[in-house]
Formats: C-alpha cells, sequence, structure tokens
C-alpha cells in the first residue's frame, strides 16, 4: 500500500447497487469505514462523526444521491467527497463537479481500483496550500 495514512470514510450504499459493499478492499485501504443505506442514515451519521472522506454510490438514484451530497457539503463545506457514478449517468458528472465533489464513472468490475485510487488521495493536502 502506497497511503501514508489510513481515512475514516463514510460509504453510502445504494440499496439495488452492483458494487459490491463487503468488498476486502475497504478494510484493506481505509483505518475505519462506516456504511449506511439512504439518506436519513447517512445525515445520521454525518451529524455525529468526523470523517476525512465521503464515498457515495449514486448509481442506483443519481439525482437522489447528488441531492444529499449536496446537503452534505452545505452541512461540512471542507468534507472531501467522492461520487461512483456508473457510464449510463456520466451526463451528471458536470453537476457533480460544479458542487466541488469528486467524481468517478466506472463499472461495477473497476470498483476495488476506484476505492484504491480513492485511499491515495489525501483530503488534507489542499488545506496545505
Amino acid at each position: 500500500m502506497s497511503t501514508n495514512a489510513k481515512w475514516n470514510v463514510l460509504y453510502i450504499v445504494e440499496d439495488k447497487s452492483l458494487l459490491d459493499s463487503n468488498t476486502p478492499i475497504f478494510d484493506q485501504m481505509f483505518h475505519k469505514v462506516d456504511k449506511v443505506l439512504g439518506t436519513n442514515e447517512a445525515l445520521k451519521y454525518i451529524d455525529s462523526n468526523q470523517y476525512d472522506m465521503v464515498i457515495s454510490d449514486i448509481s442506483v438514484e443519481p439525482l437522489e444521491g447528488i441531492i444529499l451530497l449536496k446537503e452534505i457539503k452545505e452541512k461540512k463545506p471542507d468534507q472531501t467527497i467522492f461520487a461512483l457514478v456508473t457510464e449510463q449517468d456520466s451526463d451528471k458528472l458536470y453537476l457533480i463537479a460544479n458542487l466541488g465533489i469528486h467524481a468517478f464513472e466506472l463499472s461495477p468490475s473497476d470498483f476495488d481500483l476506484a476505492l484504491e485510487q480513492i485511499a491515495n488521495f489525501d483530503p488534507y493536502a489542499q488545506e496545505e496550500e
């Protein structure tokens, strides 16, 4: 592993997602991962915990997912957020980027690779400039 630190992550899962939220990459690449299902649970965790990163699978309900991520950004403007979208929702990437959210367009087979790339990202590097 090439990361200098392991991050605490909130992973927002979609109920009908094709992405495997039980992948061992979470345990290998991150310090702590809270996996939550749906908007209400995600907001409860955001309000009561401090995370280095939020990763959200918005592949099933992209518009609903974007609304949730916007709400998280409003609550915690400096929160680093990654949105995972499928190729069929690539038209949402511009909207996501305008919110200051990082996005990965991926297929289910690319999920572990995307998580490895996210784990190597330093969410605090921008603050040090």
